[in-house]
């Protein structure tokens, strides 16, 4: 076996958490709104509840500045693995990633989109707040596999799916823009577009994480069959949650 270094890159938010027993919540005094940065894309007055990214350790209450945040293997593995394997098997290490990485915010998604006037892109569940990898952030891991050609294997195939889910969801936001709704959300789906469209071309793209919404989960065999699914969107980036570039060392 072989153990080869690679370096993550986020080219949008990253969210990965925990289960929702590990959430800390306000009205438990789990969290001060004291202990919140101000963000842009943070209703910090009405928050709730903190989903945590991944920490090793045990927290009673939300502390940012203590905590030790990690993605862990595993995720990183469920990316490169999905629908393909190694022989003689993969193993991933966690990645230890610094506390100025990590941002919280609400999710934000295009949404109602069923009805023209109600249709948005907006906070979703904006009393809730998400810890999450900011994009541009380079995180370094290491790969544990047969040889480095078991890991290009590996990459090209992870990206050859991630490009299928992005042409998807092109083809959707496309057939969105079209629709009658306000001026301003198809703006919005235009910029989207056209930050998303060049990563069809990028051949190190893999999609990580969660909230990446139904189109970049899954590859679809009649995409223009799907019809009023939310989109899940970087407010920062205009482009989908978890783009990253992996690239080896």
């Amino acid at each position: 076996m072989e153990t080869i270094a690679y370096q993550l890159t986020t080219c949008s938010g990253l969210i990965v958490s925990p289960r929702s027993a590990l959430a800390f919540y306000r009205d438990l005094d789990e969290f001060s709104l004291e202990k919140v940065e101000d963000s842009e894309y943070l209703a910090k007055s009405r928050l709730k509840v903190i989903y945590p990214f991944y920490q090793y350790g045990i927290y009673t209450a939300y502390n940012p500045e203590g905590a030790a945040y990690y993605l862990p293997g595993s995720s990183v593995k469920g990316a490169l693995c999905r629908g393909t394997s190694v022989e003689g098997g993969l193993m991933s290490d966690d990645i230890v990633i610094p506390g100025s990485y990590i941002v919280l915010r609400n999710i934000y998604k295009v949404q109602y989109l069923e009805e023209n006037t109600q249709a948005c892109f907006a906070p979703f569940f904006d009393n809730v707040g998400v810890e999450m990898v900011r994009a541009d952030s380079p995180l370094q891991g290491q790969l544990i596999l047969p040889d480095r050609d078991s890991a290009n294997a590996l990459i090209t195939a992870a990206n050859k799916s991630a490009k299928i889910k992005i042409g998807q969801m092109l083809e959707y936001l496309s057939e969105l823009a079209k629709r009658e709704y306000k001026e301003e959300l198809t703006k919005k789906l235009h910029t989207i577009i056209e930050n998303l469209s060049p990563y069809l071309e990028n051949d190190h793209i893999i999609l990580l994480g969660g909230y990446k919404g139904l189109l970049h989960s899954m590859e679809i065999k009649d995409p223009s069959a799907v019809t009023n699914s939310g989109v899940f969107i970087d407010p920062e980036k205009d482009l989908p949650y978890g783009l990253a570039e992996i690239e080896l060392k």
